[in-house]
C-alpha cells in the first residue's frame, strides 16, 4: 500500500504535449465554459428553426404544414450529424483536428 496517488493523468496532454497535470487542469471553471458554449449553442440552433419557419411560410410561401417538417428533418440532421463527427473524431482524426476541420468548413 506504499503507491503514491499519481498527479499526472495517465493518457491525457495539455497544449504543449506534456502529461496532463491534475492539481492545473480541468476543475469547475472549463466545466461551467462547456456548459455555457452548449447553452449558446442550443439557443442558436432553436433561434435558426424558428427563424427557418418564418423564413419558409412567408418569403418562400410553402405551406405551413411542410415548413414545420422541413425544419423538423433539418433539426433532426443536426442532431444526428453531431453522432457522426463524435465518432469520426474519436475513431480517426482527434478531437482538434476534427473541430478545425468542420469548424472551417462552416465558415468558408
Amino acid at each position: 500500500m506504499d503507491e503514491k496517488m499519481s498527479w499526472a493523468v495517465s493518457d491525457a496532454v495539455d497544449y504543449k504535449g506534456f502529461p496532463a497535470d491534475r492539481s492545473k487542469t480541468g476543475g469547475w471553471v472549463p466545466a461551467a465554459l462547456i456548459l455555457g458554449i452548449e447553452i449558446c449553442e442550443r439557443l442558436s440552433t432553436m433561434g435558426i428553426a424558428v427563424n427557418l419557419v418564418t423564413y419558409l411560410v412567408g418569403t418562400m410561401h410553402v405551406p405551413s404544414a411542410e415548413s414545420a417538417n422541413v425544419v423538423t428533418d433539418f433539426m433532426g440532421t443536426s442532431f444526428l450529424l453531431c453522432l457522426l463527427g463524435g465518432f469520426i473524431a474519436d475513431s480517426f482524426l482527434g478531437r482538434y483536428l476534427t473541430i478545425a476541420i468542420f469548424a472551417g468548413r462552416t465558415m468558408a
